[in-house]
């Protein structure tokens, strides 16, 4: 796929019953999606699903079906994963901040494939899980009682990707790729490292959270993310000479 194109790709992980594939598909032939994806499903596409799905069975009988995010991700070619949740982080645990649904407009999607992973009904993404995806999007909604089914907050997200599409620019650039941002992340990594050497672990882990964040929330594209490491590890001999001179290790 190159930089001109976009594809959203829908992904359920774990999903438990086979009611909530079939509206899912529902849904997303509401809003003009065509890809639904199926991470280690743990129920069968029965009856129900397509009863559920109702005239969005096509989308059902096109669905493909993986073991895992990695392989999913890698078989795919995916550029970009955004994970949804119902659970925040703190300043403490900065993996699971993530931005409102309705801010999603004010982010130019990248080009290239796009996944949009939910978890399942009753454990939502997992740590592990989350750890794939380049930003989260949360769903604001009442603290007595956040947790939405499954097809519902699938609606309110597919129904924000509708709207920012629809006002959304093509561009011609090449998107970066998963790989190119995980060598970027080494790199800032690195020079968390150095930098923060006097920080307690812990501390540390928080700081390249927020990195990975960053990187994430940027979008950069493919000349961008380069042009980062490059700068990044000019810094990184710089101030390995600097502690050279200065202490001789």
């Amino acid at each position: 796929m190159n930089g001109l194109q976009q594809e959203i790709i829908f992904v359920l992980v774990r999903p438990l019953y086979p009611g909530n594939i079939g509206s899912v598909a529902r849904v997303l032939k509401n809003f003009g999606f065509r890809r639904l994806v199926l991470i280690s499903p743990e129920c069968e596409l029965s009856d129900e699903a397509y009863k559920m799905a109702m005239h969005a069975r096509d989308l059902l009988e096109n669905i493909n079906t993986y073991s895992s995010i990695e392989e999913f991700i890698e078989t795919e070619q995916v550029n970009y994963v955004i994970g949804t949740t119902a659970r925040l982080g703190g300043d403490k645990n900065p993996k699971r901040n993530a931005i409102l649904s309705q801010e999603i407009r004010e982010h130019p999607l990248p080009m290239g494939k796009i996944a949009i992973l939910f978890g399942n009904e009753e454990t939502g993404l997992t740590n592990e899980e989350i750890e794939f995806c380049d930003m989260l999007i949360t769903i604001p909604t009442s603290e007595i009682y956040p947790v939405m089914n499954i097809s519902h907050a699938l609606a309110v997200i597919a129904y924000e990707l509708a709207l920012a599409l629809g006002h959304q620019r093509k561009l011609p650039y090449r998107p970066s790729t998963p790989n190119e941002r995980k060598i970027l992340i080494k790199y800032l990594h690195s020079l968390a490292d150095l930098v923060l050497n006097d920080l307690d672990e812990n501390r540390k882990r928080i700081y390249k959270r927020i990195l990975e964040n960053w990187v994430g929330r940027a979008f950069l594209t493919g000349r961008e993310v380069h042009s980062l490491i490059g700068f990044t590890r000019r810094i990184l001999a710089r101030l390995k000479n600097l502690r050279h001179k200065k202490y001789g290790d």
